[in-house]
């Protein structure tokens, strides 16, 4: 959790439906998730979309879509929506606040979930499926990063690119929805996509918690989806013979071998009560301090941060020196020219320039200089460079946003972005005082990529 920037909103609606923002969630494609709190004090999610988003007709009709399939769903392992507004200038959605880790963070963090966790993870997602299904939803993009784990269960979030099942049968040509290494092969070949999809997502990402890799490896996304089409997933290393079997049958090029959720769920209810201990939490005792964390922290977000100078005060302030510096030259010439008696022991009094100088003497003030560097990769170290000064960060998780405090105009900041990471496809940002000054990016297949920038603020 991020404090607000200065662009950030502090009130989303109005009236019974206004809604306080208090700190940034997260950012992505399609907006800003913030962490709220309703007109009666409850603990919200509230996404709004990017500004740049708003005008977009199709965009709008999407953003109507997802809220209208989270309403209709429900269910106990999805986040539940208390309100939106998808047609509001700048439209947004609001859930129930869930403390929470993705299942792609837990994972990468911590590596391969135990089959204890396992079990009830995979029983809440295809419980989260049935009622998706049932509402005559399909999801589209389950993956690790739209499930969170919390104390209660995992949640299914994300109905993004979700569509009726009807509306979904048929897709345009050459349109792929879903994300690569988790997209069924209907998706990729941009052909008819029903529950189905879903399904075989599901299984991607059961590999994923069990393993701690994709199931059709890593790399590019182009290289992704070519496996998905041409090769066999890769389940050996799903220790439990039980979930191995369960995830090759999901993971069937066929749809109709693939089972449906009302089978997964039937089939994994079972497995769930036979592997979970009783009076225990269903996580690893990491993730479960890592919930308690930021739920803690829900409750004390970071202060916003403050905003800076605009030109025009600092226009005013120097306006108001120069008039201070001017009418303390006019008074030291008069002084110059008709001096003050004073005895022989009179004590020397301050001259009228000598106060002036005092007054106009402030303490430099500060700007804000920030990295912003998303992509599809974790960067394997990054070192930012500010004024010779060094910050080196290793096995970066992205997005990953870095801010900096500098000096003042008139003196220049000099800064260096340098950076390594695995095949993929990475860029950033360099914003002063939250307005974009410099961007880039870099990508690589097949090996290693670096980044090496500069630039002054």
């Amino acid at each position: 959790m991020r404090p607000l920037e200065p662009g950030d909103p502090r009130w989303i609606g109005d009236g019974d439906r206004r809604h306080r923002v208090l700190a940034r969630i997260g950012s992505g494609g399609m907006g800003v998730v913030y962490l709220g709190r309703s007109a009666g004090g409850r603990a919200v999610a509230i996404k709004l979309v990017h500004a740049d988003l708003a005008g977009d007709g199709e965009f709008r009709d999407r953003f109507r879509r997802e809220a209208a399939a989270a309403r209709a769903v429900g269910g106990a392992f999805t986040a539940p929506v208390l309100d939106a507004d998808p047609d509001a200038a700048v439209p947004w959605l609001v859930t129930e606040f869930l403390p929470a880790v993705p299942l792609s963070d837990a994972v990468q963090d911590g590596g391969p979930l135990p089959a204890a966790a396992v079990a009830p993870l995979a029983a809440g997602i295809a419980e989260a499926l049935l009622a998706i299904h049932r509402a005559g939803i399909v999801h589209r993009d389950l993956k690790p990063a739209n499930v969170l784990l919390t104390a209660d269960g995992p949640r299914v979030i994300d109905f993004g690119i979700a569509r009726a099942v009807d509306a979904a049968t048929v897709t345009r040509p050459g349109v792929r929805a879903g994300s690569p290494g988790f997209m069924s092969p209907e998706q990729v070949t941009g052909g008819k996509i029903g529950p189905a999809g879903d399904v075989f997502s599901f299984g991607a990402t059961l590999a994923f918690a069990c393993t701690g890799a994709e199931p059709f490896g890593d790399g590019p996304w182009h290289v992704k989806m070519l496996r998905i089409e041409s090769e066999e997933p890769r389940l050996d290393g799903i220790a439990d013979d039980r979930l191995r079997a369960l995830a090759a049958s999901c993971l069937d090029r066929d749809p109709e071998r693939r089972p449906t959720a009302a089978e997964l769920a039937e089939r994994l209810s079972a497995l769930s009560r036979d592997d979970s201990p009783e009076d225990a939490s269903w996580l690893p005792p990491h993730i479960t301090a890592e919930i308690g964390r930021r739920a803690a922290e829900a409750e004390n977000p970071p202060l916003p941060l403050p905003a800076p100078a605009t030109p025009r005060k600092v226009e005013r302030r120097v306006v108001a020196a120069a008039t201070a510096i001017g009418l303390a030259l006019v008074a030291g010439a008069a002084i110059v020219a008709w001096p003050a008696k004073r005895g022989p022991g009179a004590a020397a009094t301050p001259s009228a320039s000598a106060k002036a100088s005092q007054i106009v003497r402030t303490t430099p003030a500060t700007r804000t200089l920030e990295f912003y560097i998303t992509g599809d990769v974790r960067l394997t170290s990054v070192t930012f460079t500010v004024n010779g000064q060094d910050t080196t960060l290793k096995n970066v998780k992205l997005p990953r946003r870095q801010i900096v405090r500098i000096p003042a105009a008139p003196q220049r900041s000099e800064w260096r972005l340098r950076f390594r990471f695995p095949p993929g496809q990475v860029a950033w940002r360099v914003l002063i005082d939250g307005f974009e000054t410099s961007t880039g990016g870099s990508g690589s297949a097949g090996r290693s990529g670096t980044g090496d920038y500069d630039g002054t603020a």
